[in-house]
């Protein structure tokens, strides 16, 4: 039930409105942040789309979660905006799916008569002439296309309220334990909440569901004969399980994987019939005995991605085939709510792309969400919209990013700089000098069958070994003792530097090779065969300068020749290697990669 339109006019504090949601060429939706400083009408904005699909639910269910002939938001002309006569909103869903709603300050008739007033909306006139509220839909004529709608959709509502309460603050959570869900077969009954607070113990009965189907009714059972010195005699083999359960089973672990950053087997445990605990295992080691003693954080994010997944399972009329297949609508307030930094910049936008179909509306007030998504899915990813004015944005437009920039700015730039590339992942952290660099090492871990290798890597441009000094300068105080992350500073052959370590910070060189014909940076690593090839398609790419003799204080000297790259073809150079290289031209790199492993294992 993907949401089309948005159109508000003198509401609370939005003058005008009108929002088309974007979609990408493959008609997938695109996240929408919402975005602005509090009172600039966030929650109103994220309250019309609540309020349309809680009126959907209200027409195709006896027990909704908001009485039939009610609304769940607050309709008052409170919210017009002050100095205006009226609000208006209108909201599209697909399949010309509508509703809209008017506030008036005084009865229809009378505005007409004593101001002269009119809209240029059409439906204006559906206002009853005595009344000052008026709400329609078009859901009650639509039932049948409104059911399909529904029941092939996830549809959630996040609230910015939303908390579980930690297991120290209730015995009754540190002692929870899951229990079978309890789902009625009835039509017309509902058995999905769009309104979630805290649906963890939801979320963990579900899965209890969930591992039963798996283990019981999914098991592949194959009989194979099996030779013994008694004889031969059939044996029936588990191979594995297959099945929607299974599936949705696969797609939790790699949720899992991406909050808790785990590398080997994350998995659930379930307790015995006296203990029916859900817990946490990475490689059959206990980590989390009770998944109601996780933080607040991570309580936060598996709520959030888990409750999608169990919404979707209990449509009637889905088959769960994996994360990217599942669509809806979820829309989020204040996404960022208790969540570390790490979470929102890196761990947050992970988890979004892992649900393409997922139309996501998110408030937020994080720039470092905002970077990070704009990291994960790039520039055209995603929309940012700004309130009031309801104009779209760019991410360094976005007003807390520049606070946030502007307060930073006086402090030790380099050092937050390089603190902040830290914080950034948890992968080793590679310093090289140069964009080149990096390019140059991408193509040889593909050629080299090196790209597990560079999976563990977070390779950082230094734009120079003087920054690559700076780093080292950085750490080479106590700091380096207290920090886990393994940083690798790697010079081009050129630099003369020690091989050092601090704590877990190390400083190397690339080897020289000396019988190449180009001395300085990377391009050293290249052989004459491989560059000659080169400068058979473009002899501008390098200089080369001839042997020469010459006399010093009376002395004949030969200058042997001289290979330099241009340096206005450096990029150019770097391009046609990267698309023509074979894995020949690239084999000295073979002791870049050595380097970097003897540091990682």
């Amino acid at each position: 039930m993907y949401l089309k339109k948005v159109l508000l006019e003198n509401v609370g504090p939005i003058n005008y409105l009108d929002i088309d949601l974007p979609f990408n060429e493959s008609s997938q939706p695109k996240p929408v942040i919402i975005v602005g400083e509090n009172g600039s009408g966030k929650s109103i904005f994220i309250s019309y789309i609540v309020n349309g699909i809680l009126a959907a639910q209200q027409e195709i269910f006896d027990n909704c979660e908001v009485q039939k002939g009610k609304v769940y938001k607050y309709r008052s002309p409170h919210y017009i905006k002050i100095g205006s006569t009226y609000s208006f909103g209108k909201i599209e869903f697909e399949e010309e799916l509508t509703y809209f709603e008017w506030q008036l300050n005084r009865a229809r008739k009378e505005i007409e008569a004593q101001d002269g007033i009119t809209s240029i909306y059409k439906e204006w006139n559906q206002i009853p002439e005595n009344d000052n509220s008026f709400f329609f839909t078009n859901f009650d004529i639509q039932i049948e296309k409104l059911k399909y709608t529904y029941n092939k959709n996830s549809l959630l509502y996040f609230p910015p309220n939303r908390f579980e309460e930690p297991a120290w603050l209730n015995w009754d959570n540190l002692n929870a334990k899951a229990s079978f869900s309890h789902i009625k077969q009835v039509k017309g009954f509902l058995n999905r909440q769009i309104i979630n607070y805290a649906p963890l113990q939801s979320n963990q009965n579900w899965f209890f569901d969930l591992i039963f189907d798996r283990n019981v009714l999914e098991i592949q059972i194959t009989p194979q004969i099996v030779n013994t010195q008694l004889g031969s005699s059939i044996w029936n083999v588990i191979t594995g399980y297959e099945g929607d359960s299974t599936n949705i089973y696969n797609s939790i672990l790699l949720i899992l994987k991406k909050i808790f950053q785990k590398e080997g087997n994350l998995r659930f445990g379930i307790g015995g019939k006296n203990d029916r605990n859900v817990s946490l295992i990475n490689d059959d080691k206990l980590l989390v005995p009770n998944i109601f003693q996780l933080s607040t954080g991570e309580t936060a994010l598996i709520n959030l991605f888990l409750t999608i997944l169990r919404d979707y399972d209990l449509c009637d009329s889905t088959k769960f085939e994996s994360l990217d297949k599942i669509r809806g609508l979820v829309i989020i307030d204040e996404i960022d709510i208790h969540l570390h930094s790490l979470h929102q910049r890196n761990i947050l936008p992970e988890l979004i792309s892992l649900f393409p179909g997922i139309q996501f509306i998110i408030t937020s007030h994080s720039p470092l969400f905002i970077l990070g998504l704009e990291e994960k899915l790039g520039n055209d990813g995603f929309m940012i919209i700004q309130l009031p004015k309801g104009i779209e944005i760019t991410p360094e437009q976005f007003s807390e990013f520049e606070k946030a920039y502007s307060y930073f700015k006086n402090t030790k730039k380099s050092n937050e700089d390089i603190q902040a590339e830290i914080e950034k992942s948890h992968k080793t952290i590679l310093f090289i000098e140069g964009d080149y660099d990096i390019k140059y090492l991408t193509k040889a871990a593909n050629l080299l069958g090196k790209n597990e290798v560079l999976d563990k890597l977070n390779l950082k441009d230094s734009e120079g070994y003087g920054n690559i000094d700076n780093v080292w300068k950085h750490f080479n105080t106590k700091l380096a003792e207290v920090t886990s992350q393994k940083i690798i500073l790697l010079y081009d052959c050129d630099i003369s530097k020690k091989a050092e370590q601090k704590g877990s910070v190390f400083r190397r060189t690339m080897l020289f090779l000396d019988t190449n014909p180009i001395k300085k940076g990377i391009e050293n690593l290249f052989d004459v065969t491989t560059l000659k090839k080169a400068l058979a398609v473009k002899p501008a790419f390098i200089d080369i300068t001839s042997e020469y003799t010459k006399t010093e204080r009376g002395t004949t000297v030969t200058v042997q020749e001289k290979w330099e790259v241009n340096k206005d073809e450096k990029k150019n150079l770097c391009s046609w290697l990267c698309a023509n290289g074979t894995r020949e031209d690239f084999y000295n790199f073979i002791d870049v990669f050595k380097i970097i492993e003897e540091i990682l294992n």
